[in-house]
């Protein structure tokens, strides 16, 4: 009987000793994680805007020609992250701004994508601050809008929808903390498992 409470007290001090090893693992890589994740975080900013092309539909012609101005969205959009519109935009932007970014800096930042069944363009730009973002969204779509007519005579008219502010811009932050101290934790959970039964493993072998 007595061999057996001790069997029992050992066990049960094998056991909270092996979930102790587990917690501390788990809370240690999570809190790594998080910590590692916030030194690499940085802030961008993204701003968008809408342009939409358009003409006057009449006749029996009329879906036929919708249709054909719906297909050349993706050309709108290579014209529009083109290293022309690029340089054109530049120059709409307040000195300061041109000190701090190239042309192709400038073509690098800017993202157009059709809006399906639509001949509207989805315009945005990502960067380091809601201000600059915001303008160079701006610049880039009064450039565009006096491009695309230039390359493409079919287009038609170019209207763009209201200017960006800094306000609108869209904040993302990157890598998230609560992402990797997830991951850390579930490393350190599994790291754990893995020490706390290697060492009993070892111990009752010696």
């Amino acid at each position: 009987m007595q061999s057996n409470k001790i069997s029992l007290k050992n066990i049960s001090k094998v056991v909270w000793h092996n979930i102790l090893v587990i917690v501390i693992a788990t809370l240690l890589f999570g809190v790594v994680g998080g910590l590692c994740a916030k030194h690499k975080q940085h802030t961008d900013y993204v701003s968008t805007r809408n342009l939409m092309t358009g003409r006057a539909y009449r006749g029996a012609s009329a879906n036929e020609e919708v249709q054909a101005d719906i297909s050349l969205g993706d050309t709108y959009a290579k014209i529009i992250e083109s290293d022309d519109v690029a340089k054109a935009a530049r120059h709409k932007l307040p000195k300061s701004m041109r000190k701090q970014y190239s042309t192709e800096q400038l073509a690098s930042m800017v993202k157009a994508h059709p809006v399906m069944q639509t001949t509207i363009v989805k315009v945005s730009v990502k960067a380091g601050t809601a201000k600059a973002s915001s303008k160079i969204v701006n610049a880039v779509t009064e450039a565009a809008a006096k491009q695309i007519p230039e390359r493409v005579p079919s287009a038609g008219k170019v209207s763009l929808f209201a200017k960006e502010t800094a306000d609108d811009a869209q904040s993302n932050t990157t890598p998230s903390a609560k992402k990797y101290a997830l991951i850390g934790a579930a490393v350190g959970f599994l790291l754990g498992m893995v020490v706390a039964f290697s060492v009993t493993t070892w111990t009752k072998l010696i």
